[in-house]
């Protein structure tokens, strides 16, 4: 008898006719006024007015990246330091002009006049270790700089690769869960139906208007991330607050991974184009030229200088001109105290050496990299290539348990696995085609490859 009462409740037609159950009412009973009883509001949500392409991203972060800008603008300077540092091996000449007021000209009283006297002087060191070691500091820099603008660059490509990649997928997530969200509603509705004529129980019916609830939950937050996806897009692109705002920014284009190229028999054959190998060997550079720089100040210096004056009581006199020519040998002894060139030397020499054991770290954090990085991107390539075959097999399981559930071969609980299956499978293939290729692109990176390549 309990269980005939039970079964005669549990299929209750309703008192009034069904309509969308709203948010509210999947609130729990004990909920406080202050807690959240529907769905929270979108951002704005205005109509695309620019459509990019992989290619039309990379050109917008090539001339607008900050970070890329400041490091092409480090190059330079480096560049123009270099090239100014040979200056110190070239000639120098001084012209210059003067006028003196005395009563006295060579020993002579003659009362008060003026004196006019033009000099040229040229001065050449001819050898000068110093210079030497100036112009190697010079160039070690411009290493430096040149190292850490193409860290940058493969940098930024990766971060725009993954930000374009996630702008990507979020609009396929964002299509798949509007799809998603019509099915649910339309399964909604049939199981109302079922209700209606006493063929299922209220609190499948529920059930089934709380899934559809969740698919429209599962769309705003698709939009919500889409927009989110899209400014950190812009922000690689060199937008911003400070800068003036892009349009409504979507991409296009087919964006897959590559299948994983072999791992390569001799990883080190391919460090010397990783940028923090690279880095590190300009530094070794820098070492090393500061241990010349050191090593200067025990090497005579060889100096040449000629000057050529005339004097008189005009401005650029014509008459009365003199020269002098010498050459000088130098030889700081002990500049600086008795033991400083020993000491700077020494000290040099253990900087050399603690750069040195620097960039057989940084070669062996290299190749440690590429192959995890190698590993990564293999594995996910795996693991979106098994999903997508699950996928396959879930939504053809969907379609015939959509159509065995309306026949009646189907409990609703037998049919709600298989959907939940399905749209696990479906955001799960999304997610794990995304980890693909960023994957690979974080394996392009440990290769060396700068935006643009």
């Amino acid at each position: 008898m309990n269980a005939l009462l039970a079964a005669a409740l549990a299929f209750a037609p309703p008192c009034a006719a069904q309509t969308p159950v709203p948010a509210a009412a999947f609130a729990p009973t004990g909920a406080s006024a202050g807690e959240p009883s529907e769905l929270a509001p979108l951002p704005p949500q205005p109509p695309p007015t620019m459509v990019l392409n992989w290619n039309d991203c990379v050109s917008l972060a090539a001339r607008r990246s900050p970070s890329l800008t400041s490091a092409e603008y480090s190059v330079k300077a480096g560049l123009a330091s270099y090239e100014g540092s040979y200056n110190g091996l070239l000639p120098s000449v001084t012209l210059s002009n003067g006028y003196t007021r005395n009563n006295n000209v060579n020993g002579v009283t003659l009362g008060a006049q003026g004196l006019y006297t033009g000099v040229l002087t040229a001065d050449w060191n001819i050898f000068n270790m110093g210079a030497v070691a100036a112009i190697r500091t010079a160039r070690a820099g411009y290493s430096q700089a040149q190292a850490a603008q193409r860290q940058a660059s493969a940098s930024l490509r990766y971060n725009l690769r993954a930000a374009f990649a996630n702008v990507y997928f979020s609009q396929q997530s964002l299509e798949m869960t509007r799809r998603i969200a019509d099915i649910q509603a339309r399964n909604a509705e049939e199981v109302a139906l079922r209700y209606d004529s006493g063929r299922e129980y209220k609190g499948n019916m529920m059930n089934a208007k709380a899934q559809a609830l969740v698919a429209q939950a599962s769309v705003k937050q698709a939009l919500r991330n889409l927009r989110a996806a899209a400014k950190q897009l812009e922000r690689y692109m060199g937008g911003g607050p400070d800068e003036d705002p892009f349009e409504v920014v979507t991409v296009t284009g087919t964006l897959v991974a590559r299948q994983p190229p072999d791992l390569p028999a001799r990883l080190q054959d391919y460090l010397e184009d990783v940028p923090p190998v690279v880095a590190q060997e300009a530094a070794v550079e820098n070492a090393r030229a500061s241990l010349a720089n050191s090593e200067s100040v025990l090497y005579p210096s060889v100096a040449l200088n000629y000057s050529r004056f005339r004097q008189g009581g005009a401005e650029f006199p014509n008459s009365m001109y003199l020269w002098s020519a010498g050459a000088s040998v130098s030889l700081p002894l002990f500049a600086g105290g008795p033991a400083a060139a020993y000491f700077s030397v020494k000290s040099a020499k253990k900087a050399e050496s603690a750069q040195l054991e620097t960039l057989r770290s940084a070669r062996n954090n290299a190749a440690l990299s590429l192959e995890t990085t190698w590993a990564a991107y293999a594995n996910a390539v795996d693991t979106a290539v098994g999903e997508q075959a699950i996928l396959e097999s879930y939504r053809q399981r969907n379609a015939e348990a959509e159509v065995r559930y309306a026949a009646g071969l189907l409990s609703f609980d037998n049919w709600q696995v298989i959907v939940t299956q399905w749209v696990g499978a479906e955001q799960g293939a999304i997610s794990d085609w995304q980890a693909a290729v960023v994957a690979q692109a974080a394996w392009e990176q440990a290769l060396g490859k700068a935006l643009g390549e």
